[in-house]
């Protein structure tokens, strides 16, 4: 049984516990849907799979990593720390992993790792994940990553010339009752590799869809 498919089991079983900034291609200003290339069960197994050159890449594996904490709290968070950076908003600077260690995870939604009612919340915005199969996605999974082209260009405005910061944004919808989650994602000055750096990413992926479930569905949550 890989790391994922633990995600599917009760909180009992989980054990939960280069030169410039550039500019973004064509290719990433759409809406795209990224299958995962694997199921990395080790953040080095993750290092392998995900594509830090590539934003598309970097959103949808941070969505896989965010999940996966609710089966493995520590395997989860390192690797949401390979891809979050905390940024100074007005500076140049950023820190990798985040300054608290936390990669952006808000510890008050901990108690959410431990209650069968939320830990389905993130498995929700995978292709495929509905209430009919308990949100089990289609494998191999997919991420549906949707272009936010306003708010990239706001981010961009306020960044990319005076602070060498390019910066692209997608959301993603849950397959529960819709809620959308933006993911801000940014490259720096001399560097290839991009980062998440919004401090929502991963505790929005928790926001309480619950209301949307009938009786039955809740019983499929689980195996």
């Amino acid at each position: 049984m890989g790391l994922f498919d633990k995600t599917m089991q009760g909180a009992s079983a989980s054990g939960a516990s280069a030169g410039g900034p550039g500019e973004l291609l064509a290719a990433w200003k759409a809406d795209r849907v990224i299958t995962l290339a694997s199921e990395p069960e080790s953040l080095e197994e993750l290092k392998a799979a995900v594509d830090v050159t590539d934003p598309g890449s970097v959103a949808t594996y941070w969505v896989y990593a965010v999940t996966c904490m609710t089966a493995d709290y520590e395997i989860g968070m390192s690797m949401m720390k390979y891809l979050f950076a905390d940024i100074e908003p007005f500076g140049r600077g950023f820190t990798e992993g985040g300054v608290s260690g936390k990669a952006g995870w808000d510890t008050y939604f901990n108690d959410r790792l431990k209650s069968d009612d939320y830990r389905w919340l993130p498995r929700a915005y995978f292709v495929g994940a509905a209430a009919s199969n308990g949100f089990n996605p289609t494998r191999p999974l997919s991420v549906a990553l949707k272009f936010n082209a306003p708010n990239t260009d706001t981010i961009n405005a306020q960044s990319l010339k005076q602070l060498g910061r390019l910066n692209i944004v997608y959301y993603v919808e849950s397959n529960a009752a819709g809620n959308k989650v933006n993911l801000t994602l940014s490259k720096f000055d001399g560097s290839d590799r991009w980062y998440v750096t919004n401090g929502t990413a991963a505790s929005g992926l928790f926001y309480d869809q619950r209301a949307a479930l009938t009786a039955e569905a809740k019983s499929k949550l689980y195996n």
